[in-house]
């Protein structure tokens, strides 16, 4: 029996032996598997004692904290932690709270800067105490950055100057912006669930639209301009453009849509259109276009048996009126005597405005005898026109020179000299006369001389015979200012004697010479400062004249900006002249030469400046840096009242748009005195200095 009960007594031992090795075994496993669990886990995990010590952290913490196992074993998180939000929801886990902390974070000892998403537990011991805590970990900086991307775009789609919509792949609205709603007129709510359409104009034809599905249903962006219809009804022109956009299969589930309210721009861009071709006093189109259409008729005849035929008119009495009576007095003739003019022509013929007081005729398909009676038929309506300014009543004349053009007439200059020349020959018979032009007519024979003259200019220019000149300019309310001088021209004859600019000048301009002039004086004088850059600093700038037909040159503005870089010349040592007629003539051409150099970084100034009263209308729109006003006023601004006073006002004005003033023609010290007491910036004259050659400006002090 004690046998049996032996044997049976170690059986059981060594079964429960075996059992226990076995559960042993299994938690072995278990704990390797939690193990396992705890240092793979896709999150960060952490244990902490009760004081709130780092006791045990797994790879992906690590990781997400920049640090190694040894130097966060240990590590006081109560003590250490500097995130006042991430401390407090330690302690309150330590409290048995279940708490969470959410932003950014910084690494105490590697400076990691994170944005982390943390779940915090109490961890409690057999006996119902709280033993520590484990944190559970998530870098969400990514996610956080793409939110916060998010939000920005969200805002910037929000706040956008451009109307923006979202729709479906079927057109209709999901989303518009609050700027979709100030240009429509159409809320929020009117607009989302309707058709992108809804608000199309009937002027935007059907195949833009059609075109516009075709390509976005491709998935191309498409942009175009179309009108639309705001909810009030008003028509506005609006630059769109969409875009397709796509899911990571690259299948379209929407579209963009960009409105830009370009109506006011396409306002601007016909009247700049308009302006280009057009005098603005008159409304009649300008020397410019009128040429354009003359050289198309002049190459109509050429060839065939067309004759046309072409009318030159110049006022008589016109000056007379604008100096007595003011230029506003002078702008309203020249007003009503463009109208009068154009009610005695047909659909057919064109009349321009050439420039002051000068017009022109394109009578289209005629015979130079029929041409003739409606040239006498103008004068007679001119010489009956009575015009009336202030209680004061004016007689005004024309004379009429008449060319035809023929196939035997020549090319488009010939034929605008032929008629000039016979104007002129009706002002010499005595004014307010019609003068035909024939090529044996001995009355023009007194016109030669201009021929002659142009053909010295143009012999002048090919054997390079000008030469520089100069005029200084000086400060009169800084003493300091460094010296500025303005090139002059002069032309030499063939014998080597100078011949004055009055006389060869008006007839370069006449004879359209002006513009190889003007590249002549840009480059010699450009050579001269490249010559001796190392005394250019002792200049503020130098000035140079550009005659108005300069202005609408492309080839003379890239040919000045290309010479400017390789003579190695700052920019902003040259200043342009034009005058003040020119602009205004030229007004569009000269807004963008203007504009285009002086963003290449050259000044501008404004020459001639009052000649006309209207000008203060244009000058807000010519991005000048000076005034120069016109000697006409200064000349006499010691004796009249109304001079100082337009002195004094232009002056003013040009303060005011904070633009500097010269005044020319300053001849004595008495009139330096009185424009120096105005608070003018410069002054021009014989009192100041006579024009002498360039080089002697090396010698100017900087005393005025």
């Amino acid at each position: 029996m004690f046998l049996f009960q032996t044997i049976n007594y170690r059986q059981q031992v060594k079964k429960l032996r075996d059992t226990v090795t076995q559960r042993n075994n299994e938690l072995i496993q278990s704990e390797a598997k939690l193990n396992s669990i705890f240092e793979h886990s896709p999150v960060g995990i952490v244990h902490y004692n009760k004081q709130g010590v780092l006791l045990r952290t797994n790879r992906h913490f690590e990781a997400i904290i920049g640090a190694n196992k040894d130097g966060l074993i240990g590590f006081d998180m109560l003590n250490k932690i500097q995130n006042k939000a991430l401390s407090k929801a330690i302690k309150s886990s330590l409290k048995g709270q279940i708490s969470t902390f959410k932003g950014e974070y910084v690494s105490v000892s590697h400076r990691k800067e994170t944005y982390l998403n943390v779940d915090l537990v109490p961890i409690y011991s057999s006996a119902g105490e709280i033993d520590g805590g484990v944190g559970v970990c998530d870098d969400i900086t990514i996610q956080q950055q793409n939110t916060s991307n998010l939000q920005k775009l969200s805002r910037v789609v929000e706040c956008s100057l451009d109307a923006i919509m979202i729709t479906n792949t079927n057109g209709i609205i999901e989303y518009v912006n609050p700027r979709f709603t100030q240009m429509t007129g159409y809320s929020s709510v009117e607009a989302i669930g309707n058709k992108a359409n809804f608000f199309r104009s009937k002027t935007t034809q059907n195949a833009t639209y059609n075109k516009l599905w075709g390509n976005i249903s491709q998935g191309e962006e498409w942009t175009g301009e179309v009108q639309n219809k705001r909810k009030n009804g008003q028509l506005y022109w609006a630059k769109v453009t969409i875009i397709p956009m796509t899911n990571s299969s690259g299948k379209i589930t929407h579209f963009i849509g960009i409105q830009v309210d370009i109506t006011e721009s396409r306002v601007i861009s016909k009247q700049i259109a308009y302006q280009a071709k057009h005098d603005m006093l008159t409304g009649l189109i300008n020397r410019y276009e009128f040429e354009h259409q003359l050289t198309d008729a002049v190459c109509s005849a050429q060839g065939s048996r067309l004759t046309h035929v072409l009318c030159f008119l110049d006022l008589d009495q016109f000056k007379i009126i604008n100096d007595t009576c003011g230029h506003a007095a002078g702008d309203e003739l020249l007003r009503q005597i463009a109208g009068l003019i154009g009610d005695n022509l047909q659909a057919n013929d064109t009349l321009a405005r050439l420039g002051g007081d000068e017009f022109a005729i394109l009578i289209r398909n005629s015979k130079l005898a029929d041409a003739v009676i409606i040239a006498n038929e103008i004068l007679a309506k001119v010489k009956k026109f009575q015009f009336i300014w202030k209680k004061s009543c004016f007689s005004v004349g024309v004379s009429i020179g008449v060319a035809e053009i023929s196939n035997t007439s020549g090319n488009t200059s010939e034929v605008l000299i032929h008629a000039d020349l016979a104007c002129y020959a009706a002002k010499d018979l005595g004014r307010n006369r019609v003068h035909t032009y024939h090529d044996n007519d001995e009355l023009l024979a007194t016109r030669d001389g201009e021929f002659r003259w142009v053909n010295e200019i143009k012999e002048a220019l090919s054997e390079d015979r000008f030469e520089l000149y100069a005029q200084p300019i000086v400060s009169l309310q800084e003493p300091e200012h460094k010296p500025v001088f303005e090139v002059l021209l002069r032309m030499l004859d063939k014998h080597g004697e100078l011949i004055s600019p009055g006389v060869f000048l008006p007839i370069a301009e006449r004879y359209n010479l002006s513009q190889p002039i003007d590249r002549w004086v840009i480059e010699r004088t450009l050579l001269w400062m490249r010559t001796h850059c190392q005394q250019l600093d002792m200049f503020d700038h130098i000035s140079i004249n550009l005659s108005g037909a300069s202005l609408g040159d492309e080839d003379l503005l890239q040919h000045i900006m290309t010479n400017i870089t390789q003579a190695n010349v700052r920019p902003q040592q040259i200043m342009f002249e034009i005058t003040e007629t020119a602009a205004i003539s030229n007004l569009a051409h000269a807004t963008v030469f203007i504009n285009t150099l002086s963003t290449f970084g050259c000044q501008f100034a404004l020459d001639d400046f009052g000649s006309g009263l209207s000008s203060f209308a244009y000058l807000k729109n010519l991005p000048v840096n000076i005034l120069k006003i016109d000697g006409i006023f200064i000349k006499d601004i010691l004796t009249n009242p109304i001079d100082a006073a337009m002195v004094k006002s232009i002056n003013e004005i040009g303060h005011l748009m904070e633009l500097k003033t010269i005044a020319e023609f300053v001849e004595n010290d008495a009139i330096k005195q009185k424009i120096e007491a105005m608070g003018i910036d410069f002054a021009q004259g014989y009192g100041i200095g006579k024009p002498q050659p360039i080089d002697n400006m090396l010698k100017l002090t900087h005393q005025p």
